[in-house]
């Protein structure tokens, strides 16, 4: 097994959120985006998931923007992988009614 892709299983690992939202954004890009990635933004996409849950929401839903530098590519790489963000679409959706056995 490679070190790049040991990097990569890391990656899909850490990537397993605790958020819907999240997992959305991570099982797409894991999906069409993860092979593709170098070395160092394997590392710097690691660096991000350190995030909380609610802060990386905010980042790649567009409610805040990334003020680290070296994430922001990976940000904007996140959202262009992404599948389409309801403008209003709270955090907390999987806890809304008749989700309450999915949190």
């Amino acid at each position: 097994m490679s070190d790049l892709h040991a990097l990569r299983e890391k990656v899909k690992w850490r990537a397993r959120r605790g958020l819907l939202e999240n997992d959305l954004f991570f099982i797409r890009f894991a999906a069409n985006e993860l092979d593709k990635l170098s070395e160092p933004q394997l590392m710097d996409l690691l660096d991000l998931l350190t995030c909380d849950d609610h802060e990386l929401w905010a980042m790649l839903s567009g409610k805040t923007e990334c003020t680290v530098e070296k994430w922001q590519n990976m940000v904007a790489l996140l959202r262009q992988s992404a599948p389409a963000i309801p403008s209003e679409a709270p955090p907390e959706t999987r806890s809304k009614e008749g989700n309450e056995g999915m949190t």
